[in-house]
């Protein structure tokens, strides 16, 4: 009885220790339950706000997702669709291969290719017309964590915005006759040499420009209107997008033909730079079209770099 005994103790003991072992081993993690991840755009900076300052996803939008142990072409979970439903991402269920393993995640939107198919690069594109909503569709967003350890609490990817954003904030002359509603009929323009096309590095986050592809001579955008209060275009355009200093930027056509312009009298031009937002003070009046501010920044939270020129 007490040789029984002393054998039940010995493999009682056993047990303890290759869980206790086992514990350590996968630091703490339940392989059992399912990875959990969420994910926001970054928050864009006052002055470059699009629409709404609290930028969310909303439903039906998708984003990708890689999980690796090594390379993004030899991930474990490759290009992994998550769909926005009303509170919560929709996908299939992921678990931590391993416990012992660290992990990079990267995650994209908006979703493209196939799933459990890995892509290590994405063709891009703006459209010339950005006049919908739809132009929010080419706000390509990427994150990346790395050195990932395996746990069991949610992990959120907060998503750059890898293009550049141009704003450009109407101010009506109405002593010359002009008022917001009246410059809200008209169509707007924005001009030069515009990428059409680009391709994404998925590994790195970064975006660029088919040099020898498509590009627009101009590009309708997206008009914000309250009434006769503001006036704000917004226009996306791919990383490193260039606009030459004293040519045409800017132009409004009434329903008469009558072309208001601008042109670009900032020295040295505007490249658009990756995540980095654009805005220019507009005033519109009879004779044309005037700067009166300039100022560039990073289009997206907690980050320094943004500067003012006021211009006479």
């Amino acid at each position: 009885m007490k040789k029984n005994l002393f054998i039940l103790a010995s493999a009682m003991a056993a047990l303890a220790l290759g869980a206790c072992s086992n514990e350590e081993e996968t630091h703490g993690v339940d392989l059992s339950k399912p990875i959990s991840l969420d994910f926001r755009p970054a928050a864009v900076q006052t002055r470059a706000t699009v629409g709404v300052e609290d930028a969310a996803f909303v439903i039906n939008d998708m984003v990708g997702v890689y999980v690796s142990s090594s390379t993004l072409a030899g991930s474990e979970y490759a290009n992994i669709k998550f769909t926005r439903d009303n509170s919560k991402w929709i996908t299939k269920t992921l678990y931590w291969p391993s416990g012992t393993d660290s992990y990079t995640i990267t995650a994209y939107y908006p979703f493209a290719g196939s799933e459990n198919t890995a892509a290590a690069t994405l063709s891009v594109s703006v459209p010339d017309n950005q006049s919908s909503n739809s132009y929010t569709k080419a706000d390509y967003m990427w994150a990346q964590k790395t050195s990932v350890t395996p746990t069991n609490d949610a992990i959120t990817l907060t998503m750059d915005h890898k293009m550049s954003l141009l704003k450009l904030d109407i101010t009506a002359s109405p002593n010359m006759g002009l008022g917001l509603s009246q410059i809200n009929d008209m169509t707007p323009a924005i001009l030069g040499s515009i990428p059409a096309t680009g391709t994404w590095d998925l590994t790195t986050g970064d975006i660029t420009p088919d040099d020898k592809g498509t590009t627009h001579q101009s590009i309708r955008p997206y008009a914000a209107y309250v009434t006769n209060q503001s006036l704000t275009y917004y226009a996306l355009v791919m990383p490193g997008t260039t606009f030459k200093e004293g040519e045409k930027f800017f132009t409004l056509t009434d329903g008469e033909d009558n072309t208001y312009s601008y042109s670009l009298n900032i020295e040295d031009g505007i490249t658009a730079g990756e995540g980095k937002y654009v805005e220019l003070d507009l005033t519109v009046t009879r004779k044309g079209i005037n700067i009166t501010s300039f100022d560039v920044g990073d289009w997206q939270p907690d980050q320094s770099g943004s500067g003012m020129v006021e211009l006479e």
